[in-house]
């Protein structure tokens, strides 16, 4: 099984979320059960592989204008992003 590493700031958007937007945290917090849990290229969220400056990264959606960007190996899922559409890259 996996273990998430938050990278950078996102593990205050995270918490930003929690406190700002209950129903997107428990999507973000059902996405991430499912990837600890399974195959992070496959399941709810629409996964999807980024290309060109993004490359071997992954996006899934939240909502239908935030998302959560990722990679992964295969002792862990590394979190890049939580929120607006690739907003912070």
């Amino acid at each position: 099984m996996r273990s998430l590493v938050f990278e950078g700031n996102t593990w205050t958007a995270y918490e930003n979320l929690r406190e700002r937007d209950k129903k997107l945290h428990k999507a973000l917090r059902s996405v991430l059960k499912e990837m600890l849990r399974g195959d992070p290229t496959t399941g709810m969220g629409k996964p999807e592989q980024l290309k060109h400056s993004l490359s071997g990264l992954w996006s899934r959606r939240l909502s239908r204008k935030d998302r959560i960007v990722y990679k992964f190996d295969d002792k862990y899922i590394y979190i890049f992003a939580i929120g607006g559409h690739y907003d912070q890259f």
